[in-house]
């Protein structure tokens, strides 16, 4: 796995700038492992995903996810910091628990959901319907036949148990009111939001460079960001 560094951070930025956040998620998978399809990645369970997603967030930005979330009972500003590594154990240890593929009998097998099903759902009305459509789509079933799946028996218990590990949150305690607030988690965001504001940083960096030296991006980008660092010192000095 490639870092999402120098050349290939505004890369990824670049492509994933008007793209959905799904979207986002398979560009910056593809960037950082080239041997890969983008069918493939597309259909990796959401799990298996986001395992790919901390480890690349790790490798490019450090070992913590950093965000920030307001409380909803009392409005306080929130801030967390979750380990990458902790997240990709439960993760993988929750993949290993679920079935790649799941007998729900009357001949029907059925795998977790991917981000191909999920960008597939996204343009059904409502919530009800998008999820009927995952369904159908696990099973391999018309889409219109998600609906009349749920009322068969086992169905709705196997896909929530084969896609346990899609769901990732987090429990943070509000120091003003100690309440609970539980979060969701968007991997393919959280990262996202790290590129775009890395790349953002990367281009500040290139612009007083090549103002200063008259350097090319592709030698500025190319630097460790250590020897960059020392010569914006220089030039502030």
């Amino acid at each position: 796995m490639r870092a999402l560094i120098g050349d290939l951070l505004l890369t990824a930025w670049e492509r994933c700038a008007g793209e959905h956040d799904l979207d986002r998620a398979v560009t910056m998978l593809g960037l950082a492992l080239p041997a890969t399809s983008r069918e493939q990645l597309s259909a990796l369970s959401l799990g298996e995903r986001n395992v790919l997603l901390l480890g690349l967030h790790e490798i490019s930005f450090g070992p913590r996810l950093r965000g920030f979330a307001t409380c909803s009972q009392c409005g306080e500003p929130l801030e967390f910091a979750l380990a990458t590594g902790l997240l990709a154990e439960d993760l993988e240890a929750r993949c290993g628990q679920c079935a790649v593929e799941s007998d729900v009998g009357a001949a029907m097998q059925m795998r977790p959901v991917c981000t191909r099903d999920l960008l597939a759902s996204l343009g059904e009305p409502d919530a009800a319907q998008a999820r009927d459509r995952l369904l159908a789509l696990s099973i391999g079933a018309e889409p219109a036949a998600g609906g009349a799946l749920r009322t068969h028996p086992g169905v709705v218990e196997t896909f929530e148990r084969i896609n346990a590990a899609a769901d990732l949150t987090c429990t943070i305690a509000c120091p003003a009111c100690a309440s609970a607030e539980t979060l969701d988690l968007d991997l393919a965001r959280f990262l996202w939001l790290e590129v775009r504001h890395a790349a953002r940083r990367l281009m500040d960096e290139v612009d007083a460079l090549a103002g200063a030296y008259g350097w090319s991006e592709r030698a500025i980008v190319r630097m460790s960001p250590q020897r960059r660092g020392a010569y914006l010192e220089m030039l502030s000095a």
